[in-house]
């Protein structure tokens, strides 16, 4: 009888083993930033007529987040992965980035996984395939190949692609299939597709990479039909076509990297346009004993066509922005560091009620801040 119940707690002992070896590993991570500052002018924008504001700042560096990710390991290097990502304003503890937007824009409040949800599976020798809402090729192309990163609030070329400008599709898409391919010595490409889901019509991306030691260089493109519901999926229903050509070297005294690129907004199938925005920068990570780096970067949007004008108070200028930032970012270990920055807006639009009379706004601000990843 012993020897009998023994054999059964081996056997058990061996089968509970196996499924937990089955399960997936599973993490929890994510990046709390603030920061306080002070300044004339929106983060989207600057407005022709605005107030001196200050206060508290979420994600200066990079927008506050909370993710889960997952994989498990299927066998012959396949294996299954996902990630649940969301959004914190960490200044009032509420979830996502913005709220709902009303008339004429009705787009709903950004979804609290809007930054990344899907599941994909992935081997070495072919390369990665995720379905859900994932990062578009334009962003991470933008955010890997910047001086300030995925900053959404200091970053020069986010601040004039991104935030506030005619780009529509935001930085990410729902309902979307992706396909990532291996490296083949310093060679990757991404492809992006998102369904309509009868919100218009499909979204299409790429990026083509290559690196080799020191050096990078990496094009973008994307075009957008998709009328946005939620943040999800941005908030602009212009069909709009984009590319963007990026460049990247070490140097070691300093890290250079330039941008050039186009927007084109094509309108909506009710209201047809044909207004091209060009767009360069240039930005730079500059080392300092070790722990802590000088950022500085500069960029501009720009079109020479005829756009319809706005009311001054409106953010965003439609006929030219130029972003410059500087900064300073000290690590006080690999997870913390602290950054001051100091950015320069100005606008040039086409304002109402007088056609055609162009108005030149100027915005600043001045941020100190923490950033923690955990």
């Amino acid at each position: 009888m012993n020897i009998f119940k023994n054999a059964l707690m081996v056997a058990g002992t061996a089968v509970a083993c196996g499924t937990a070896s089955a399960q997936p590993a599973v993490t929890i991570n994510g990046v709390v930033d603030a920061a306080v500052f002070s300044g004339k002018g929106e983060s989207t924008g600057v407005k022709a007529a605005d107030a001196n504001r200050k206060g508290v700042l979420n994600g200066g560096m990079t927008t506050s987040r909370l993710s889960f990710q997952g994989s498990e390991d299927l066998g012959d290097g396949l294996s299954a992965f996902f990630e649940l990502s969301g959004f914190i304003r960490l200044d009032t503890g509420a979830v996502g980035r913005s709220d709902a937007i009303g008339p004429p824009v009705n787009v709903g409040a950004d979804p609290f996984f809007s930054r990344l949800s899907f599941a994909g599976l992935r081997n070495p020798s072919w390369g990665s395939l995720r379905m859900g809402l994932v990062s578009t090729p334009m962003f991470i192309n933008s955010i890997t190949t910047n001086a300030f990163a995925d900053s959404m609030v200091l970053s020069p070329i986010q601040l004039v692609t991104f935030a506030g400008g005619p780009l529509s599709g935001g930085t990410g898409w729902a309902n979307s299939i992706a396909y990532d391919s291996p490296n083949w010595s310093g060679f990757t490409f991404a492809l992006l597709g998102s369904a309509s889901e009868n919100q218009g019509g499909n979204n299409v991306g790429g990026r083509v990479r290559y690196g080799q030691g020191d050096f990078s260089t990496s094009l973008a493109w994307q075009k957008v039909k998709k009328n946005p519901l939620t943040f999800a999926d941005g908030t602009s229903p212009n069909d709009t076509t984009a590319w963007q050509l990026a460049g990247t070297y070490d140097f070691k005294v300093a890290k250079l990297f330039a941008h050039v690129g186009e927007i084109k907004n094509n309108g909506t199938d009710a209201a047809r346009l044909d207004i091209t925005y060009r767009i360069w920068d240039l930005s730079a990570a500059i080392p300092v004993g070790g722990t802590g780096s000088v950022l500085v970067g500069y960029a501009n949007r720009k079109t020479r066509d005829a756009v319809a004008p706005v009311p001054a108070t409106a953010s965003g200028g439609n006929l030219e922005r130029k972003v410059f930032t500087l900064g300073y970012d000290h690590y006080l270990s690999k997870r913390t560091d602290l950054y001051a920055a100091y950015t320069l807006d100005r606008t040039l639009t086409n304002t109402l009620p007088a056609p055609g009379r162009a108005v030149s706004a100027r915005g600043n601000m001045l941020a100190l801040g923490m950033r923690h990843r955990f």
